[in-house]
């Protein structure tokens, strides 16, 4: 197999909010200009963070309350909606969009990805599915990423298991989701301002909605991230090599620690 087949393959430990999101950016970054081959990662959180989409308003975050419960808050470079990062897999992929070959629209790319980790999560002995578009387009959606499903996220029992968002520059893209262990409905219901109605409004929806490995699958993280590993190794044709971040996007992940995601002014932004 060629060197251009060949994939990175990223079993980081758990980090910090802010540590996670710019290693990810910093990543997208050196597989657009050709510094960085693609590459596929898995970590998790410490301690437990809720991100916010790109555009979604800081003011949706009950402040105090993730403070007194230790839970961090960032700002994601992708799109979607609040998720709180805990009981969980975090995946994410870095790579050209040329990677796709015929069809390279955004939604083409996830039912590709979500391909992939359908096979990889089936291998570890879920039986998950793929949303279908919803006729309304999605209207109703809350503050929370889980509360319904969109279009090629994966279901299990027909409940949303797979948070996922997208972000693109310089000809690469960058693909990043939650896998659940384990639905947190009222931390995550914490973590949000809102009213009581709103609060039994969605509970009620997340309720219905979400669903968890627990019960399903090996919970164990490594042996999932392999299963999914492998996975994406048949669906793209690529050989995966364990490897490590470079010096060059570890000095640029710190950058963007001081200078982004640690920053409250990126965070504070909407």
């Amino acid at each position: 197999m060629s060197e251009e087949r060949d994939w990175r393959l990223l079993m980081d430990p758990p980090g910090e909010g802010v540590w996670n999101m710019a290693v990810d950016e910093a990543i997208l970054d050196g597989v657009a200009t050709g510094a960085s081959p693609p590459t596929l990662r898995f970590f998790q959180w410490r301690p437990a963070c809720l991100s916010l989409g790109y555009f979604q308003p800081r003011a949706v975050v009950n402040e105090e309350a993730c403070a007194a419960s230790g839970i961090g808050v960032v700002r994601r470079p992708t799109g979607g909606r609040a998720i709180l990062h805990d009981r969980e897999l975090t995946y994410s992929v870095a790579m050209p969009v040329a990677v796709l070959s015929g069809d390279q629209a955004v939604p083409s790319s996830y039912f590709r990805l979500s391909q992939a980790l359908l096979e990889g999560l089936r291998a570890a002995g879920a039986w998950v599915t793929l949303a279908r578009a919803e006729p309304d387009g999605g209207a109703g959606h809350g503050p929370a990423c889980f509360d319904r499903a969109s279009a090629h996220e994966i279901l299990l029992d027909g409940r949303k298991l797979v948070g996922s968002a997208q972000v693109r520059r310089g000809g690469a893209l960058l693909q990043h989701g939650s896998i659940l262990f384990e639905p947190q409905i009222e931390e995550l219901l914490g973590c949000l301002r809102l009213d009581h109605d709103e609060r039994d409004r969605w509970r009620r929806s997340m309720v219905r909605g979400i669903a968890g490995l627990e019960g399903h699958s090996d919970c164990r993280p490594a042996a999932l991230a392999d299963a999914i590993a492998s996975a994406f190794a048949r669906v793209f044709g690529v050989r995966l090599r364990p490897a490590e971040i470079t010096a060059g996007e570890r000095e640029a992940a710190g950058d963007l620690c001081r200078e982004k995601y640690g920053n409250q002014a990126w965070t504070a932004r909407y």
